[in-house]
């Protein structure tokens, strides 16, 4: 905890020095979770905040992000993120059989997004730092949601969950637009992350049809238009090499319950509506995943995103 104190302090003293040149804000608080299918399980809650600014662009952490190309529209932001992991039954003290670990991670890092219009690419890169483990809080959150639902119990296998550890990722995306006829929108994107608790490569597409400004613009909202409405589905492949809240962090081995293999391919889609007004961006949507691990079975979850332009 001393050790993500110091890495908490490092990165907000960085925002703090720089607020004097913060002209414009964008948050961004995006919410997944499975109980609208009744179920919690998996990946059983998660919370990702980004908070856009122009300070962030003095953040000592962006040397190392992807570098924006000539005429590219730049968005620097500060990113929390938060996600828990539970076996299928998590109302009796041990994991049945072979299951998911319970497990948890927060991170907070530096990200940076680069739209260019003209060549129709988005360049998308982040560092993220944190804990995963007790630390991180996750039974405390999921418990202490549970207490304020009247058919949620309380979650008894925490004292199980992967141990402490320290998390350093890095994360990479390219996408490149296929098909632009105004109306219907065709992407095609590839990516990956380094790292714990997460290294993996994805290589996938992006469809949507609607009323919406051109993807490769900005971040999706814009004061100079009125409304946007569109619906979309993705679709990618996870070629997976290491999963953290599966397998268990790098420096803390042997703290918990853990499966010490994943399947390396995973299957993942995800759909929805998206609307727009102005400043305002309200996005909701599904994703299915293959299972991660061989006993695992398919898994699905709602989300709902919430942008806010200042």
């Amino acid at each position: 905890m001393r050790l993500f104190t110091i890495i908490l302090f490092f990165l907000f003293s960085s925002v703090i020095f720089a607020q004097k040149v913060n002209q414009e804000l964008i948050f961004e608080l995006r919410v997944d979770n499975d109980m609208t299918f009744f179920t919690d399980q998996y990946y059983s809650n998660g919370i990702e905040l980004k908070v856009y600014a122009a300070f962030m662009k003095n953040s000592p952490l962006n040397f190392i992000l992807l570098p924006s190309g000539k005429q590219s529209s730049v968005y620097y932001a500060l990113t929390l993120t938060h996600k828990i992991y539970t076996p299928i039954e998590i109302y009796v003290p041990q994991i049945q059989g072979i299951d998911h670990p319970y497990a948890s991670y927060l991170l907070i890092g530096s990200q940076k997004e680069s739209f260019n219009r003209p060549n129709r690419y988005k360049l998308t890169s982040a560092i993220q730092m944190g804990v995963m483990g007790p630390a991180s809080g996750g039974g405390y959150l999921q418990n202490t949601l549970h207490r304020y639902i009247s058919i949620a119990d309380h979650v008894e296998g925490w004292d199980t969950q992967v141990g402490n550890d320290f998390c350093l990722q890095y994360s990479a995306i390219i996408e490149k637009g296929i098909v632009d006829a105004g109306w219907f929108e065709l992407n095609a994107y590839v990516g990956g992350k380094l790292g714990i608790p997460h290294t993996e490569a994805q290589v996938g597409g992006y469809l949507r049809v609607g009323k919406f400004d051109d993807y490769f613009s900005h971040t999706g909202i814009d004061a100079s238009t009125n409304w946007q409405l569109w619906f979309f589905v993705a679709g990618d492949v996870y070629i997976v090499n290491y999963n953290a809240a599966i397998q268990g962090g790098v420096y803390n081995q042997g703290v918990g319950r853990t499966i010490p293999y994943v399947n390396s391919n995973i299957w993942h889609t995800r759909f929805g509506g998206t609307f727009v007004f102005k400043l305002l961006k309200l996005e909701i949507g599904q994703e299915v995943v293959s299972p991660s691990f061989p006993t695992a079975l398919w898994h699905r979850w709602a989300y709902a995103s919430l942008m806010i332009g200042f």
